[in-house]
C-alpha cells in the first residue's frame, strides 16, 4: 500500500509541476475539471508571518 501511495502522490506532483511551467501534463491525461490557466497570484505562498510572544505577566 505504501509504494501504491508513492507512486499516485509522485504523477501527482509531477502533473502540478508540469502545470505550473505551463507545460502540457507529461501523461497525457486531462487537467481536472475546473482546472483553468496558471495565474500568478493563485497557488502562491506568502512569506510566513513571525511568530508573536505572548507575555505571560
Amino acid at each position: 500500500m505504501r509504494k501504491l501511495v508513492e507512486w499516485v502522490l509522485n504523477i501527482t506532483q509531477a502533473r502540478y509541476d508540469a502545470h505550473r511551467a505551463g507545460e502540457p501534463d507529461p501523461y497525457d491525461l486531462p487537467a481536472p475539471d475546473g482546472l483553468g490557466p496558471v495565474s500568478d497570484e493563485r497557488g502562491r505562498v506568502g512569506p510566513e508571518p513571525s511568530p508573536q510572544r505572548r507575555s505571560t505577566a
